[in-house]
């Protein structure tokens, strides 16, 4: 099986990763879930085909939303990595260090789609305030309600059929991700 969308092979050495991510998990005869990029089994298939652009023929607006979203969604993947550490539960950490994977691994379809080849270096954010899981369960709410509006609105600006697709299908893994943090 292969995620139409990141382009992974699905097998039943890697079909449970990120699995703290899911709010229902895979298993190796049920796979509903990508486990790298999170997208449901509507974009999972057992042939070889990957939903892609050109990114020589996207809009220079197409492109600049797509700088946008690498932004977005490293800062988000930065932002669990310092949760997971910062976190005092065992289940919050896990579920950040799945979150901080599947959101870095965004930033690198975005980054394919581009045709970018250097990631860029973001400023790092100081989250010392959010001093408990509460507060940073709240604060990936947040995040993940931004990431939602980000794909809802610029999915009917990049002004590519395919663009659109995968936009929505990562809007549908970010909502997934609010109903996960406000457990």
């Amino acid at each position: 099986m292969k995620c139409n969308i990141c382009g992974v092979e699905i097998n039943e050495k890697n079909y449970n990763f990120n699995e703290a991510a899911f709010n229902n998990k895979n298993s190796i005869n049920n796979i509903i879930y990508c486990p790298f990029c999170g997208v449901s089994e509507r974009y999972l298939g057992e042939d070889d085909e990957i939903i892609a652009v050109e990114s020589n023929l996207l809009s220079e607006n197409a492109l600049k939303i797509l700088d946008h979203a690498v932004k977005l969604e490293l800062f988000n993947g930065d932002f669990y990595n310092m949760a997971t550490k910062m976190a005092k539960s065992q289940e919050v950490k896990k579920t950040f260090e799945a979150l901080a994977k599947i959101e870095i691994f965004h930033s690198k379809i975005h980054q394919r789609l581009g045709g970018f080849t250097k990631t860029p270096n973001l400023n790092k954010v100081n989250y010392d305030k959010y001093d408990n899981d509460n507060a940073l369960l709240e604060l990936a709410k947040q995040k993940e309600e931004h990431a939602v509006s980000f794909y809802e609105k610029y999915k009917n600006e990049v002004d590519d059929a395919n663009l659109f697709k995968i936009f929505e299908a990562l809007a549908d893994v970010e909502k997934e991700h609010i109903i996960l943090v406000e457990k």
